[in-house]
């Protein structure tokens, strides 16, 4: 790997910059070109380059926590470009290294001792007068929901084209078993193990209380009619990006046609993460 492209969470503070500059150091003095995105470089009185050149690199590592990794997605998804996680943050659910441990985690990838596990992603599409207005790809999970001052919305639910649901509440999550630890798990949506080809829909506060999350194949075309003209329903990918909706605009969800590819140096189970990190991190802030 001669290319490498760098992400970082600025609002870390001074402890992402001096990871961030030590990195830099570690990769240089190895030979390794290492890209930064322009908004990103200037932190840091360096050059940065555009998403152009970022998607051209041969290994893309996020600095941060779960949120700087899930805005990766649409610099690495359309290509395959795998993803190396270092975690900066509290949880770390989805990345593979922290500060402890990542020189020898990097000397493992660079020497090529590492493997790939793919997850699925999910491509979300407004549609609007018959025309695509809105086209977003996420790793956790498209939310079509209200904003905080407007009043409840209600929407239809489609799933390959047969009419699943209708209900009025505060909108919907479409995840991905990935995601169905974030917002849908949050939401009371079930823990699905990624190795589920499924996808989860889950009602976000629904008036009808009999109205449970619903498993689908992750083959499945899933769409939303939005019923009602709400102000400040929109539409958002991993909590990224917002896309404001109208009365009968639709949102189309489908999985998308390559996976997300993350770097795996350690075999975790997936169970025991989700006890160590989700269970018992959570009983924890429950603590006075």
């Amino acid at each position: 790997m001669k290319r490498i492209a760098l992400i970082f969470n600025p609002s870390f503070g001074e402890k992402a910059l001096k990871v961030v500059k030590e990195l830099l150091a570690y990769l240089e003095a190895r030979g390794k070109e290492v890209l930064l995105l322009a908004d990103q470089a200037c932190f840091l009185g360096r050059p940065g380059v555009g998403q152009p050149e970022i998607q051209k690199a041969e290994l893309l590592l996020s600095l941060g926590g779960d949120g700087t990794l899930l805005s990766t997605v649409p610099l690495a998804g359309p290509l395959g470009l795998p993803v190396l996680g270092i975690n900066l943050g509290r949880l770390g659910f989805l990345t593979e290294l922290d500060v402890a441990n990542m020189y020898a985690g990097l000397e493992a990838v660079l020497a090529g001792k590492f493997a790939v596990e793919e997850r699925a992603l999910l491509e979300g599409r407004v549609i609007r007068g018959g025309k695509v207005v809105k086209q977003v790809l996420c790793l956790n999970e498209c939310v079509i929901g209200r904003g905080a001052l407007s009043r409840p919305c209600r929407l239809e639910v489609r799933v390959d084209g047969q009419c699943a649901f209708r209900f009025t509440g505060d909108g919907i999550i479409i995840a991905t078993p990935t995601g169905s630890t974030a917002y849908s798990f949050s939401a009371g949506g079930p823990i699905i193990d990624p190795q589920v080809a499924a996808l989860v829909l889950t009602p976000i506060c629904p008036h009808a209380f009999v109205l449970r999350p619903f498993v689908v194949p992750d083959s499945s075309l899933v769409e939303v009619l939005l019923l009602t003209s709400v102000a400040g329903m929109c539409l958002t990918a991993d909590g990224h990006e917002g896309m404001p909706l109208l009365a009968e605009d639709r949102v189309v969800v489908n999985r998308y046609a390559r996976p997300f590819r993350l770097i795996r140096l350690f075999h975790r189970s997936f169970y025991c993460l989700v006890r160590d990190k989700l269970i018992s991190q959570g009983l924890e802030e429950c603590l006075p």
